[in-house]
């Protein structure tokens, strides 16, 4: 990354990041180039590269960018003083619902989202572990105050943290309504929670399963 100076410029490459992600939306990145943003930012196209030496880097600007917004929400919700279901469901929309919402406004922004985009694959990365450890840590405490127990399905904090994410993931395959898969990740919180509820049993006759353990990456 090149050197920057403070204060105005700070806020010039924040105009260059806000330029391009709106290019990128409507455009996508391969039809977006330097000169279409520098004209979006209204400055001239040498600015841009003293901020950025290319249009990759400022693509994977933005996605660090979307990427630190979504582990601050999941630390903050992990963070505060309310009940498991309320912290999972912020949670979930920290990320997944987030994530829906910016790629409905644009499919183009699908490709700032991309885990698989080549250009910033190791950040993603690094930031699902982070994300995955976040959600872990919230179940594994909540079995510590007894407010769920997974023993009755032989399964630890990491297994139902991957369960959750699974399925949170799932939701989003088949085209919603925003308002209808916001609707569906709430419902998806109140069951998890309800179904590892202390307290809670399994239907008569059934048997205590025996699970291979999943493992999430570290």
């Amino acid at each position: 990354m090149r050197s920057k100076r403070p204060g105005a410029g700070d806020q010039k490459r924040a105009s260059i990041l806000a330029a391009a992600l709106a290019l990128f939306g409507r455009y996508g990145f391969k039809r977006s180039s330097i000169d279409d943003i520098a004209r979006e930012a209204a400055i001239a196209k040498g600015t841009v590269y003293l901020y950025f030496g290319s249009k990759e880097e400022i693509f994977r600007a933005l996605s660090l960018q979307m990427i630190e917004r979504i582990l601050a929400e999941a630390r903050a919700a992990a963070s505060a003083s309310a009940p498991l279901d309320k912290k999972l469901f912020k949670l979930l929309e920290a990320k997944f619902g987030y994530v829906f919402e910016t790629v409905h406004r644009s499919a183009h922004a699908l490709e700032l989202l991309d885990s698989k985009n080549r250009l910033c694959a190791d950040l993603f990365t690094r930031s699902d572990r982070e994300y995955a450890r976040v959600v872990t840590r919230i179940i594994a405490d909540a079995e510590a105050r007894n407010e769920i127990d997974l023993s009755r399905l032989a399964i630890k904090p990491s297994d139902a943290a991957a369960i959750l994410l699974d399925c949170a993931h799932g939701l989003g395959v088949n085209p919603v309504r925003p308002a209808l898969y916001h609707r569906r990740l709430l419902e998806l919180v109140g069951i998890f929670v309800a179904g590892l509820a202390a307290g809670s049993r399994l239907p008569a006759g059934t048997e205590r399963p025996a699970l291979p353990h999943r493992q999430l990456p570290l």
